[in-house]
């Protein structure tokens, strides 16, 4: 079964938001084994793969959402707002 964005090897954003422009990651070993979980909801399609560079990553109706790799941006923002209410 043909998955959104996958080719070759390769995941593709395949969002329209951003004209002109295009990003892609590796799988890795630029395998389809590395997809770990693929599903179309009611609402979207899910799709979490290995990357060779990135780790793990998750993205939704063929956009990036989060990388193992980028994580910690988010791990960071959500810890502030509750340590810093407790003041």
């Amino acid at each position: 079964k043909k998955i959104r964005g996958i080719d070759n090897g390769w995941f593709t954003e395949t969002a329209t938001m951003w004209p002109g422009q295009k990003f892609s990651l590796a799988l890795k070993d630029f395998s389809n084994d590395s997809i770990l979980f693929h599903e179309q909801s009611e609402y979207q399609d899910i799709l979490v793969f290995q990357s060779s560079q990135y780790g793990k990553v998750f993205a939704i109706d063929g956009v990036l959402q989060l990388t193992e790799r980028d994580a910690f941006t988010y791990h960071e923002m959500m810890a502030h707002l509750p340590l810093f209410s407790h003041w």
